[in-house]
């Protein structure tokens, strides 16, 4: 993790460009994994146990769901946010 744990929280800053509505019950959170997960940042890498990672979790139609982002593609969007990169 590049950054402080209070950074990865993106639930204001439109990561997922989601409209008000798509998501009822919406929550994110960084977690300390406890099983593997595919990340949906972009990557599409192994998050393995042990490692951190952004869940989020809601409900879509009226059915739960939940996807977990990798620390690194957080990393990199953040950087580019922060204008250390171009996007």
């Amino acid at each position: 993790m590049k950054y402080k744990p209070e950074d990865y929280n993106i639930t204001d800053a439109g990561f997922y460009g989601l409209d008000d509505g798509d998501i009822e019950n919406y929550e994110e959170k960084l977690v300390k994994c406890r099983k593997p997960h595919r990340c949906a940042g972009g990557c599409e890498k192994e998050i393995n146990a042990g490692e951190y990672a952004i869940r989020e979790t809601g409900f879509m139609d009226g059915h739960p769901v939940a996807s977990y982002t990798c620390t690194n593609c957080m990393d990199n969007w953040l950087d580019v946010i922060n204008g250390e990169v171009e996007g």
